[in-house]
């Protein structure tokens, strides 16, 4: 299908125009939520095995569960919100309605009932799905936003700097609220991040960081995203006509690459998120206020990644740009680990502990935001490519329909956290003490060759990659001259 065959499938051409500050702060703002977000959301693992006493296997199994369900729906939402019509456009009815939603699923999932272990399987469950899909209802409108805001090859990857930039913000705030208020040393519990009487009060402050900034975001782009592009209805349309488009989008090459980068460090990311925690507290044995720390002298990292990557795309191209700093990321994310575990890095309860894990975390910060900022930006560039080819703007489902795939991966990733830490008999509720020690080594040394490995395919895969600065420029110059006047 031509472009010219759909009628005002083309961006007005007022989004030619250099973005405005106050829509980069506006729409950055939002990720503050996705920040906060994250960082509790990280906990779940932790907090249901050690602070609820789950045992580890049956808390994997049923994050694994979620995990792979989350990703049948995300797509479905995409798609629909790309195809959706309201007087307020295609993406704020979605937002609007995770508004009530999340608050309620995130207060159910920190609150947790004194069941039995069986039965906290189906809670951990249910919970957990309700959170993802409220989530979702956030999280996928909000990123389709950004290729709608800015089509421009150099100013998606400006305001995508802005989302992850303020991202960190979100993070550092919900780290403070963790570490340094809620889930804090005190004389009742020396190791803070045990105390179980602290996550519910600190889910529902998370909460109140998620409305704040949804509701800045939601609103402060309400204006602009009325006038976005909304699809023309046609009556002759088949359904096979929709599965033809989706099936061209979902088959481009551009997109495959980048579906196959994000599925290999999906299986990575997915085995370090289960056992960073367990990582922080009993192979370095940090306390609450050193996690606290730790992550205050990395805030700066993101901020100048989010300046690095635009900088860095103009001078060398995306591509080659992002697998450069993603290479950095990992050899500076994982030295430590690795000095540990060989016996050179003995600096437990020390101060020249955190100096130097704070070291290694900045540079490994600058490059993996400044990474993931291109590596978003050129997802995005495929928006216009699939639009010369189709006639249609599918940024939902782009960004989405890595879902299914990543996710399952992610299930098998969520799983094996939960497996090691069963096959090395790792106790729940457990203090820091010699035994943990020997444990957690073994687990290190189980951990640390896989996640490399996968890391460095999946920075391998982008180099297939072939969309550069000069086909956007021409994909959009067909856009504007197929466009109707």
């Amino acid at each position: 299908m031509a472009v010219q065959d759909v009628e005002d499938e083309a961006p007005a051409r007022g989004f030619r125009k250099p973005l405005s500050f106050g829509t980069k702060a506006f729409y950055g703002v939002g990720s503050v939520a996705n920040g906060a977000y994250g960082a509790l959301g990280g906990l779940a693992m932790f907090f249901y095995s050690q602070v609820v006493g789950v045992p580890p296997h049956i808390v994997s199994l049923a994050i694994s569960a979620v995990i792979f369900i989350d990703g049948f729906w995300d797509p479905l939402i995409g798609h629909g919100s790309d195809q959706f019509r309201s007087r307020i456009g295609r993406r704020h009815p979605f937002l609007y309605l995770a508004m009530f939603l999340v608050p309620v699923a995130l207060f159910l999932r920190w609150h947790p009932p004194g069941w039995e272990a069986s039965a906290m399987f189906w809670y951990i469950l249910g919970t957990g799905l309700f959170v993802n899909l409220a989530w979702s209802l956030y999280e996928i409108p909000s990123g389709a936003l950004a290729p709608e805001l800015a089509p421009d090859y150099h100013d998606r990857t400006v305001l995508l700097g802005y989302r992850w930039m303020l991202g960190s913000l979100g993070t550092a705030l919900a780290t403070i609220l963790i570490y340094g208020i809620f889930l804090r040393k005190t004389p009742e519990h020396p190791v803070g991040q045990l105390n179980a009487d602290g996550y519910g009060p600190l889910s529902i402050a998370i909460v109140l960081i998620f409305l704040a900034a949804g509701l800045t975001m939601t609103l402060g782009t309400q204006k602009q995203a009325a006038g976005f592009h909304q699809r023309a209805p046609e009556p002759g349309r088949t359904f096979r006509d929709d599965w033809r488009d989706a099936l061209v989008t979902l088959t481009n090459r551009n997109f495959l690459v980048a579906l196959s980068a994000q599925v290999i460090a999906g299986l990575a990311f997915g085995i370090a998120a289960g056992l960073g925690l367990y990582f922080q507290t009993y192979l370095w044995e940090l306390k609450a206020q050193d996690i606290l720390i730790l992550t205050l002298m990395g805030l700066p990292g993101p901020i100048f990644g989010g300046i690095l990557a635009p900088r860095l795309a103009r001078r060398y191209g995306k591509k080659k740009a992002a697998m450069a700093l993603f290479f950095i990321s990992v050899v500076f994310g994982h030295t430590p680990m690795f000095l540990k575990l060989i016996g050179v890095l003995q600096l437990n309860g020390t101060p020249a502990l955190l100096w130097v894990l704070a070291g290694f975390t900045f540079v490994q910060a600058v490059s993996a935001i400044a990474g993931y900022i291109l590596a978003s930006s050129m997802i995005g560039d495929i928006v216009e490519e699939v639009q010369v080819r189709t006639g249609r703007r599918a940024e939902g489902l782009l960004t989405t329909a890595d879902s299914l795939p990543s996710k399952i991966v992610n299930a098998i990733a969520a799983l094996i956290p939960g497996l090691i830490l069963t096959a090395v008999a790792f106790p729940t509720k457990a203090q820091p003490s010699e035994r943990t020690m020997e444990l957690i080594t073994q687990v290190g040394w189980l951990y640390l060759p896989t996640v490399i490995v996968l890391f460095l395919g999946s920075i391998a895969t982008w180099s297939f990659y072939r969309l550069d600065e000069a086909t956007h420029a021409r994909n959009l110059e067909a856009i504007a001259r197929d466009a109707p006047p």
